[in-house]
């Protein structure tokens, strides 16, 4: 290494300790001069993707992290919460969601919309999310709105429609989505889409399907259209052989759990190209458990986020009755999954915790603590569960958020340990998102 390039990183690492702070493990080097405005919060059980749970403090400024230390020096001057007996974890973020509201059986649906959702889901913890279609227009308004600050309310994500063929899957909702058969439209939607600034693109391939789907040769150009904006793509698919056509493309994920038991080649494939799954195993495998296992809907928190009137369509009679034989295929189909997903897991590919809520079986927030349950069913620890559901979702969306330093300060304080019980990260205290507490809010 030369002169000038060692002077020039030891620039950068001064500048560094003056923004952020001291992190050395040595207590008795000078920490940075601290502001009365800002808030050290001590003594908690903080999580972090490599370490899994560590003790430390971290301080928080105008909404960001800006120093991990093991001790406060006495020249602190600004607020100090302790969470002592408290776990923290980062903001948790659903990848695949329809934030219009939660279906209800046999009933009106519970559709406040995506501001009130985004409003909602904070009490789960979940600071932010992924809407992967709905009314294009609309999604991106709300979101013009939530990040100019007119309403608190998580984090919001969106491809804001969809890519799929005519009379392909998202076009039955009734909704406008973008249509493409050729090479060239798919070149065209791409270009006009991507002047709105979709956070992803979320593409329906599923040639298989009963419904019509995109050729792989419009598939591949959509991803590679997308690659061009230096926008990820999302990629719903049906088959094992949708999964390998999308490695193929070089696509950024897919979404969902192919049926069926999964093929020995693909976790390799997967894990070699550095494709991301979402599995949202809520929206396919938890109905058994919202049918036949009462704790699932008289959690308190599941309370907390929805009428009464989506808790007893669940509960009705008349639905345990139209499936209480099934229960058995209901449980046969989940281990399917979760070996599929643990061998996915085992390989190294990066999964990604989503629900699909909107559907049945999905509340909006409550879901994403189900799919780090399925998860830990699928072989997952907590600690990976939850990784799976915060930091590995902000990774790929290019966001920081949590309690390290220089990221912004979204982060859920529990009551009791989830490593004991991943079910205990719906035990929650309170949530902070850009350095406030916004549940219960301050």
């Amino acid at each position: 290494m030369n002169l000038v390039t060692r002077l020039k990183r030891s620039v950068i690492f001064v500048l560094t300790l003056g923004v952020f702070g001291c992190a050395s493990d040595n207590q008795n080097e000078p920490q940075a001069k601290y502001l009365v405005s800002d808030v050290a919060f001590v003594n908690g059980h903080v999580f972090n993707a490599e370490d899994g749970f560590v003790d430390y403090v971290f301080i928080v400024r105008e909404g960001a992290v800006i120093a991990n230390v093991k001790n406060l020096t006495s020249d602190f001057s600004g607020k100090i919460v302790d969470l002592a007996g408290k776990w923290v974890i980062p903001g948790l973020i659903d990848m695949h969601t329809h934030s219009y509201g939660n279906f209800i059986p046999n009933a009106k649906n519970d559709s406040p919309g995506t501001e009130v959702i985004a409003q909602r889901i904070l009490k789960a913890g979940v600071t932010g999310f992924v809407d992967l279609f709905g009314y294009e227009k609309k999604l991106f308004e709300v979101r013009a709105k939530q990040r100019s600050g007119v309403f608190v309310g998580a984090d919001m994500y969106t491809s804001l429609t969809c890519f799929t063929a005519p009379n392909g899957h998202c076009s039955e909702y009734g909704i406008p989505t973008r249509t493409v058969t050729t090479v060239e439209e798919a070149k065209s939607q791409m270009d006009d889409l991507a002047q709105y600034k979709p956070d992803v693109i979320k593409i329906v391939y599923q040639p298989t399907d009963d419904q019509p789907s995109i050729s792989k040769e419009v598939f591949a150009q959509l991803v590679k259209s997308a690659d061009e904006f230096g926008i990820k793509t999302i990629v719903h698919i049906k088959t094992w052989q949708d999964v390998r056509d999308a490695v193929e493309v070089g696509a950024s994920a897919v979404t969902h759990v192919p049926r069926g038991e999964i093929p020995l080649d693909v976790p390799v494939l997967m894990a070699q190209s550095g494709v991301a799954m979402i599995p949202t195993l809520a929206v396919h495998n938890d109905f058994v458990n919202f049918l036949f296992d009462e704790s699932v809907l008289d959690a308190p928190l599941l309370k907390q986020l929805v009428p009464e009137l989506l808790i007893a369509a669940y509960k009705s009679q008349s639905l345990l009755e139209k499936y209480k034989d099934r229960k058995a295929e209901f449980e046969a189909r989940n281990r399917i999954a979760f070996a599929a997903v643990k061998a996915i897991h085992k390989a190294g590919v990066r999964v990604l915790v989503g629900t699909d809520a909107g559907n049945w079986n999905t509340v909006q927030g409550y879901s994403v603590h189900r799919e780090m349950k399925l998860l830990s069913e699928a072989g997952f620890t907590p600690e990976e569960a939850i990784a799976a559901a915060s930091t590995y979702s902000a990774e790929f969306l290019g966001i920081k958020v949590g309690t390290n330093e220089g990221e912004r300060a979204n982060f859920v304080v529990l009551n009791t340990s989830p490593t004991k019980n991943i079910l205990n990260t719906q035990d929650i205290a309170f949530v902070v998102k850009d350095g406030k507490v916004v549940v219960p809010k301050e």
